[in-house]
């Protein structure tokens, strides 16, 4: 490809694709250029880092029940609320027989 050809393509392209491409090669220009803007995506990687290794990192050792038990263990609460209001609105010849 000879030298004319490669300003010509250079030339071609969007003035997107120009600044993208010399945002790459030249990210001290950016930065002077964009100083806000460059500082708000710098915090803004940091903060998605920081959130990510916090997650990991904090984490309970302990390991989570799986779905199946997690299912089983709320069934059983929502039976055991609903005895305790039932047994709440019953007479009290009828609430002795239901265990809350």
């Amino acid at each position: 490809m000879s030298a004319g050809q490669k300003t010509n393509s250079g030339q071609n392209r969007s003035p997107t694709a120009r600044t993208t491409a010399s945002a790459v090669t030249k990210p001290e220009g950016l930065v002077s250029d964009y100083p806000l803007s460059s500082v708000l995506v710098v915090v803004g990687l940091g903060l998605a880092v920081g959130v990510v290794l916090g997650s990991i990192l904090g984490r309970s050792p302990t390991p989570t029940p799986s779905l199946g038990k997690r299912a089983e263990l709320a069934a059983e609460q929502f039976g055991r609320q609903m005895l305790g209001a039932m047994s709440g609105v019953l007479p009290d010849s009828l609430s002795k027989h239901i265990s809350s």
